[in-house]
């Protein structure tokens, strides 16, 4: 390691380096620094949205990061796709996938998903298309403020997604429980949540970088949800030896439900 300073979500826009991590996301298979996170992120996405009972007009994906694996396998399951980040970069990414101009093509995560739906490597291009036509807008968004997008009107979603977002911004029970009341309120009254996150840990590298990561236990994190309004439909973990790119504990699938009188 060759820098042990400790990172926070204010240092993002000029330290986080959207470039090495699409590298790293690109491939659905085991890596050193992730190990088996995208696959088990792909899968449970999959089942999510496979179920039937998620689905509606428009899907938020909240801290969507350089990636756009969030939104695979929802796709076909909404009519309006917007996407959103913190970090400049990171929607510049975005948007150079959504025009066509990124080098990096996400195929193989396309062919991971496709393969979950029975469908064949052939009928990628027809998705990324489809994914592509869904997508409304990239906007920005600070999950720290009630207002996430105070530069741009969002009313509420049918669905959000949400990937290691939190955890990245939180630093104590207090303030995830507020980000996550955030987001929550951007969620219609039985609209549904899908999201994944750590259990445990303080930190994540990113290259030669250490990022702070705010973990909760199994109890802690489920009791926050409760609270904010969110009914858990089901929760899956990964378990995660730690090592030196991350110290969690295991890596968290939950979908929840909105409640209606919240």
């Amino acid at each position: 390691m060759e820098d042990t300073k400790m990172f926070y979500s204010d240092d993002y826009p000029t330290e986080f380096d959207p470039n090495f991590y699409v590298q790293l996301y690109e491939d659905p298979e085991p890596n050193p620094m992730f190990g088996d996170l995208m696959s088990f992120t792909l899968t449970n996405y999959h089942k999510a949205f496979d179920s039937g009972t998620i689905k509606g007009t428009t899907l938020l994906d909240i801290g969507t990061g350089p990636t756009i694996h969030n939104i695979i396998s929802a796709a076909p399951h909404c009519d309006n796709i917007f996407l959103s980040d913190f970090c400049q970069s990171n929607r510049d990414i975005l948007k150079q996938w959504h025009d066509g101009s990124l080098e990096f093509s996400f195929d193989k995560i396309f062919e991971f998903v496709l393969k979950q739906e029975g469908k064949s490597k052939r009928d990628i291009s027809e998705r990324v298309a489809g994914v592509r036509d869904k997508i409304r807008g990239i906007l920005h968004c600070d999950i720290r403020d009630e207002n996430l997008f105070s530069t741009n009107f969002l009313p509420q979603v049918d669905i959000i997604t949400s990937s290691l977002c939190l955890e990245a911004v939180a630093t104590d029970q207090a303030s995830y429980e507020q980000y996550a009341r955030n987001m929550v309120g951007m969620l219609k009254p039985g609209g549904h949540l899908v999201m994944f996150g750590c259990v445990g840990g303080t930190f994540y590298t990113l290259g030669s970088k250490r990022f702070i990561s705010f973990g909760m236990s199994r109890d802690e994190l489920k009791s926050t949800w409760k609270k904010v309004g969110i009914e858990i439909i089901s929760w899956d973990e990964c378990v995660r030896p730690q090592q030196e790119y991350y110290d969690a504990d295991a890596a968290f699938s939950m979908v929840g439900r909105k409640v209606p009188d919240f």
